[in-house]
């Protein structure tokens, strides 16, 4: 008596989120996304934000920071007028800034992208007075721990115009930040940052799992800044508020809201 044997070869099917290999490539039918294959490459990963609250995405690949957002793989929060935590009219006649920002992060470096509407001049003012240009200005505390108006050892207000000149403060003291890398970009209605930095950058070996995290998007003529409308106000006056009789991030880091890492 014969016996057949009938034998079959099993592929296992491997499951999306896997990482790319070191050449970009994916089991068919999956495709490389941004270090992760995926059988459908999304329009942007989400970021899942609340009031003063978000989540940063994490990559498992860094991104070039070049100006061009075409390849920011993170989607986009708008502020605007009409949702922005605080709006600081200082001479703006109504001609505010108004844009969208994005974070995320990989396993050294975070990241923000920016796109701002401009506003006509957009100012040549140099270091260290640029916030004076049509700019943006992010706010860290990179260990998350923020009690006091003033600005503490880890905290960082860092200000990149529209041709990419930048500047640190440190509770309007200058300061400069290692590992902080820029780039900028206009078009004919808008520009665009694009910034990377380091825990070193805020003198931490590492980021805490939540940080302090705050955005304005600044309007300025080169000679005064006239507007900046800032993401998050996480309190007012008078609980909070500067020394100088101001209430904003720049002066009082308490304002400030918050940004956790993806795990």
């Amino acid at each position: 008596m014969a016996l057949l044997v009938v034998t079959s070869c099993y592929a296992p099917h491997l499951p999306e989120g896997i990482p790319c290999s070191t050449k970009k490539l994916c089991p068919e039918p999956m495709m490389c996304s941004f270090g992760e294959c995926v059988t459908e490459v999304p329009p942007c990963i989400p970021i899942d934000a609340g009031p003063g609250k978000l989540t940063i995405p994490k990559l498992r690949e860094p991104l070039v920071v070049d100006g061009d957002l075409a390849d920011w793989p993170t989607c986009f929060l708008t502020v605007d007028p009409g949702n922005a935590g605080l709006i600081r009219d200082l001479g703006a006649n109504g001609r505010f800034t108004p844009g969208r920002f994005s974070i995320a992060a990989d396993a050294t470096h975070l990241y923000v992208a920016a796109e701002v509407q401009s506003v006509l001049p957009l100012g040549d003012e140099p270091p260290p007075d640029i916030y004076k240009n049509n700019a943006i200005s992010v706010y860290f505390d990179g260990d998350g721990t923020f009690t006091t108006a003033s600005y503490d050892a880890n905290a960082a207000q860092v200000v990149v115009d529209h041709a990419n000149r930048e500047q640190g403060f440190h509770s309007g003291k200058l300061v400069a930040l290692p590992d902080l890398v820029t780039a900028a970009a206009t078009g004919p209605t808008t520009f665009t940052i694009e910034m990377a930095l380091a825990a070193s950058s805020f003198g931490l070996a590492a980021f805490g799992k939540q940080i302090g995290f705050d955005i304005g998007l600044v309007g300025g003529d080169g000679s005064v800044m006239t507007s900046e409308l800032v993401w998050f106000q996480a309190c007012t006056p008078p609980a909070c508020g500067c020394s100088n009789g101001d209430a904003a991030p720049y002066c009082d880091a308490r304002e400030f809201g918050t940004a956790t890492f993806a795990e």
